[in-house]
């Protein structure tokens, strides 16, 4: 058997894949806690994400087309299994860039049985959802397991009770749905043969008023860079769709639109003292996955520090960047 040359991802690697997944879906994501599963809120619902690289099967098995992971039942995934929320095991092939799901309600009944158990897939299965986005076959237990793209994740999760018995052209038809509503910054339904799914973008709308108040406390300056030219954003610290994230000024900081996405994908962050850091790990991820043009540039940007508002009563509440830095997946690791 040929063995592929893959990339493997590490526990941080993946974890900021999965943010930056969900959020092509919604902007109502927040990272909660956990090193593998990991624990995520996406529009107010609670999931455990289990991840692991996929790879191929192993001696003994004679289709090369044929991958897996295996999952060991570990405390921490037992915790997640008892905690009562749903909880998911994605397999991810970097070389594809392309998840795959299996039934969580079939791998329950497995678990009964084993400690630790293997979940297979097909890498021709895998490459088709790269180029139509999602694809699904059915194993010789019959279980649907389903390929996508990152932009379904949120999707997936939001269509857990019924996607694993979908059929392939509804499967193909609810994400050409789910296109049609995120281009029209839109939520809706989709009638499938097994009910009526919801499809929940969440996309947050803006107050004028916090903006203008932001804007005028920083001098409509990035606090990060100085740049002004009509580029300025009003950024949240704690993201607008927590349930702690006020349209207050103290949770307001205005960035220019580079920093302003950078702050959202957590690329770039400032701790409680204020100072403006660059995240390695998530940097670290943007290396192995090819997305690290300019990242030398890019670090040379920034100030040291944030340049705060002269009135302290306009400054950032400091529990608040402990909060945004935490939902952000940024840890001191």
């Amino acid at each position: 058997m040929s063995v592929r040359d893959t990339t493997i991802l590490d526990r941080k690697d993946l974890r900021y894949l999965l943010i930056d997944s969900l959020r092509l879906y919604s902007d109502n994501v927040a990272f909660i806690d956990g090193n593998n599963p990991y624990r995520f809120s996406i529009n107010k619902k609670t999931y455990y994400v289990l991840i692991k690289n996929v790879h191929e099967s192993g001696d003994g098995r004679g289709n090369q087309d044929e991958c897996r992971i295996q999952v060991a039942k570990t405390q921490n995934f037992n915790d997640a299994l008892n905690s009562g929320n749903d909880v998911i095991v994605l397999g991810y092939f970097a070389d594809e860039k392309v998840f795959t799901a299996w039934n969580p309600f079939m791998m329950r009944d497995r678990f009964n049985q084993k400690q630790t158990i293997s979940l297979y897939s097909r890498f021709s299965v895998q490459k088709l959802a790269k180029t139509q986005k999602i694809a699904a076959y059915r194993d010789n237990n019959g279980q649907s397991v389903i390929s996508f793209i990152p932009d379904y994740l949120g999707l997936y999760l939001e269509s857990l009770n019924s996607i694993h018995l979908l059929k392939d052209e509804e499967l193909m038809k609810l994400v050409e749905q789910s296109d049609n509503l995120n281009n029209d910054n839109a939520d809706g339904e989709f009638d499938t043969t097994e009910g009526i799914l919801t499809i929940t973008h969440a996309r947050q709308k803006r107050d004028p008023n916090f903006r203008r108040k932001v804007y005028d406390a920083y001098n409509n300056k990035c606090a990060m860079c100085g740049i002004g030219l009509e580029l300025i954003e009003a950024a949240h610290i704690v993201p607008h769709s927590h349930d702690l994230g006020t349209d207050e000024i103290d949770n307001g900081i205005s960035l220019c639109a580079l920093h302003h996405t950078a702050y959202d994908r957590s690329l770039i962050y400032f701790d409680e003292q204020l100072e403006i850091l660059i995240n390695e790990s998530k940097m670290e991820y943007l290396e192995k996955v090819g997305l690290d043009s300019g990242i030398r540039k890019f670090e040379k940007l920034a100030f040291d520090k944030i340049q705060l508002p002269e009135n302290h009563t306009l400054r950032p509440n400091i529990g608040n960047i402990k909060i945004a830095n935490q939902t952000r997946g940024i840890f001191n690791e």
